[in-house]
């Protein structure tokens, strides 16, 4: 399916910041397989993934498990990108009893 953010959002430092407030337990990598680059998100304990990679001229997403972690990097990414893209310097951490949150501005 279509993905609305492509992997290349991640070449950010800040994006991947904010990216892995999303999805906190998840790792990326990258493969080379079948002629092109899939970007790999995955998160064992969950036992989600996705896979991000470029079709033509637009990116794609296939994603599994119990959780899309796309979606939720592409909703996280989107709002920080919404809001301005502020740097890091000026996010807060939250810590509390219900988990944590990043929060700017």
């Amino acid at each position: 399916m279509p993905a609305e953010l492509g992997a290349d959002v991640l070449d950010d430092w800040t994006a991947r910041f904010v990216a892995q407030f999303a999805a906190p337990r998840a790792q990326r990598i990258t493969l080379e397989r079948g002629g092109r680059t899939e970007h790999v998100v995955i998160d064992v304990s969950a036992g989600a993934w996705a896979v991000v990679f470029h079709d033509g001229t637009r990116w794609m997403v296939r994603q599994g498990g119990p959780v899309r972690l796309w979606d939720e990097v592409t909703e996280r990414v989107t709002r920080w990108q919404a809001d301005g893209c502020p740097a890091a310097d000026g996010m807060r951490l939250y810590v509390g009893t219900g988990g944590q949150r990043l929060g700017w501005g």
